[in-house]
């Protein structure tokens, strides 16, 4: 199985003529120069702000103006493709068909830096700008270090850590290398020189990149078409509806969809952390086109949920269910009863997981729905060219900088993409700060961890964050990890050979609420065959004559069998599961959603139904809090231990 997560990249050409991309080389006539892009390939255009921020980063790297017209000259055309290998977000630059080097955004000075590669090393050679260095040596390799009497030529920087341009004295190699210890020279990376194409001459505009290119577009877009059509005539009992995030990609399926069927809805889903540019546009975008708008609400907040489950997590992300699927799946259950077909924007070249997923499936988490991407197979760059070609009312986020649309803190986010969302939007920036002072009383963590967002990882921050961190600050990041995953639940476990002692740290329910949620509760569990409440204690008999008795107190939860746990944990799981939606229930209506009976509802409170319960469990799976309390914590396996 090969390690590449994707296993396959977009190919990107480059017309020397015409000095524009080139979408389908097979549709045009003439000769193209082959891009070679990190995988997957899902180039994009640099809006006006992202140029910016390029030249603003080389100029603080290089100190040198002429840089700025010699890698990025005003007027280019300039595309970015997202790349890992950096502690935070970081983009190939490609200008007028050259790749110039990487911009990547530093977590700890909180700025954009750049660094210059292939062509833009080439031209800081030829033209001895920047700085850059000539040495005496027949090749260069990474990992290398040069000594400083090795270096016949050029112009170097004083300052441990900085980056140089480097060229052997013979010119056949080339390499970008970081000033190290001594003043000799870390070589980061080489290759065989690459001459400058300087295609700068060649004036073109993002006017001339949509002509070409809008016959290549149009077949894209019919394609897309028939997989609508297509899904339309299969699923005919279901209703279409567009998942519209206000972003540019849902805004292309949205277009389509139009063109495609006349009567559909449009699902918007307002997690309440949308960026205030995203409201805007959700009713632009639903003004131009015909079809009913649908707000699916989350009913409760970020803020709420925080309290309980602390902050979400890359490996722990218990929101994107509260908050999203939760409110979708209420309102699809409402507005198309007999299941829908949800259109949506995703596309493969957005993450490997989505990379992995067919463009027409039935959904996971939603019930009773049937998802179909149509431009599954889009990169950004078809995404815009289209935009841009029909001049639809996109959102004007995209013009600060931002590159996605969605939840601004988001833990898949890079702190990039954060942190811009904090600049630029004050009230969002208030909202923070209360957010982060409410987790910040509760765990006492060094300010670096909250500066540094370590909350996003519950489990194994990943090596390129993790060795930036540890070398540039005095974090300790394994560590801090493994005591936040310990202080982020919100019990404290023990087991013992006949029972658990459930101690709960954090919750907002009183007794009384929770022996009522436990005996309505309990009888969603097949093995369960008679409960009886009594005052504190509940008393819940099992098939095979097991029984289990569970003693609430204001602290804690004593959970008693007449058994040895081991012998029944799969039983003892599912009754942990309804312990955790007794004490922390957030009311976020996923159970009810997912219960075909119509046997939960979720109001105040929550409530069953028991005469309509057909025990089969699945309200227990769907709920976010018992799932990623219980079964994504780890807590099961010391059932089995």
């Amino acid at each position: 199985m090969s390690s590449k997560p994707f296993n396959f990249t977009f190919t990107l050409y480059w017309s020397p003529d015409q000095n524009i991309p080139v979408l389908n080389p097979a549709l045009h006539d003439g000769f193209y120069i082959r891009i070679r892009l990190t995988e997957p390939g899902d180039v994009r255009p640099a809006f006006p702000q992202d140029v910016l921020t390029i030249r603003e980063a080389i100029l603080n790297e290089f100190d040198d103006t002429r840089l700025l017209d010699l890698l990025v000259p005003t007027g280019s055309i300039v595309l970015l493709n997202k790349i890992p290998g950096y502690p935070d977000e970081a983009d190939e630059v490609i200008v007028n068909g050259e790749l110039i080097g990487h911009r990547w955004y530093d977590p700890l000075e909180r700025r954009w830096r750049f660094r210059p590669l292939l062509h833009g090393v080439a031209r800081m050679i030829e033209q001895k700008a920047g700085y850059f260095a000539v040495v005496d040596l027949p090749k260069l390799s990474r990992g290398f270090e040069v000594h400083r009497d090795r270096v016949v030529g050029g112009e170097l920087p004083e300052r441990k850590g900085q980056i140089v341009a480097v060229v052997t004295r013979d010119g056949k190699w080339q390499g970008v290398a970081r000033i190290v210890r001594r003043g000799r020279l870390y070589i980061m990376k080489a290759w065989r020189s690459v001459r400058p194409l300087y295609l700068d001459d060649a004036r073109s505009t993002w006017k001339d990149v949509i002509e070409a290119n809008l016959r290549d577009i149009e077949l894209k877009a019919e394609k897309a078409r028939r997989t609508i059509r297509r899904a339309l005539e299969k699923f005919s009992s279901k209703r279409p509806v567009v998942s519209y995030s206000g972003g540019k990609d849902s805004l292309v399926v949205l277009d389509l969809v139009e063109e495609t069927c006349r009567d559909y809805s449009i699902l918007f889903n307002d997690t309440l952390l949308e960026l205030p540019d995203t409201y805007v546009n959700v009713f632009e975008a639903c003004s131009r086109y015909g079809g009913d708008l649908h707000i699916a609400r989350a009913r409760t907040s970020f803020y709420n949920i925080v309290k309980t489950m602390l902050l979400p997590s890359r490996d722990f992300r218990y929101c994107c269910k509260m908050l999203k699927l939760a409110p979708i799946s209420s309102t699809l259950k409402r507005i198309a009863p007999t299941g829908s077909i949800s259109f949506t924007g995703q596309r493969k070249y957005e993450s490997s997981l989505r990379a992995r997923l067919p463009a027409v499936s039935r959904s996971r988490w939603v019930a009773n729905t049937i998802v179909v991407a149509p431009i599954d197979d889009w990169t950004s760059l078809h995404v815009w060219i289209y935009i841009w070609s029909r001049r639809l009312p996109y959102n004007r986020a995209y013009l600060l900088g931002f590159d996605r649309i969605g939840c601004w803190i988001c833990p898949a986010n890079e702190i990039s993409e954060i942190e811009l969302a904090l600049e630029k939007y004050e009230v969002l920036k208030r909202r923070w700060d209360a957010i982060i002072d409410l987790v910040r009383s509760e765990l006492k963590f060094p300010e670096e961890w909250f500066r540094l967002y370590l909350w996003r990882w519950r489990s194994r921050i990943p090596g390129d964050v993790r060795r930036y961190v540890e070398t540039r600050s005095r974090l300790r990041v394994d560590k801090l990890v493994e005591e936040y995953r310990e202080k982020a639940l919100p019990f404290k476990l023990r087991v013992e050979a006949r029972g658990l002692i459930v101690e709960t740290l954090r919750r907002a329910t009183d007794v009384c609420t929770i022996l009522r949620r436990l005996c309505e509760l309990s009888h969603t569990i097949r093995e369960v065959e008679n409960v009886v409440r009594d005052n504190h204690m509940l008393i819940i008999d099992l098939y095979n004559d097991h029984r289990c008795i569970i003693s609430i107190s204001n602290s804690q939860l004593s959970v008693n069998f007449n058994v040895n746990i081991r012998e029944i944990s799969d039983t003892v799981a599912k009754i942990l599961r309804i312990i955790m939606r007794a004490v922390y229930c957030t009311l976020c209506g996923m159970c009810e959603s997912w219960c075909a009976r119509e046997a939960i509802y979720v109001g105040s409170d929550i409530y069953l139904n028991v005469g309509k319960c057909s025990k089969c469990g699945l309200c227990n799976i769907a709920c976010p809090v018992a799932e990623y309390l219980v079964a994504r914590s780890g807590v099961i396996k010391t059932l089995s231990i």
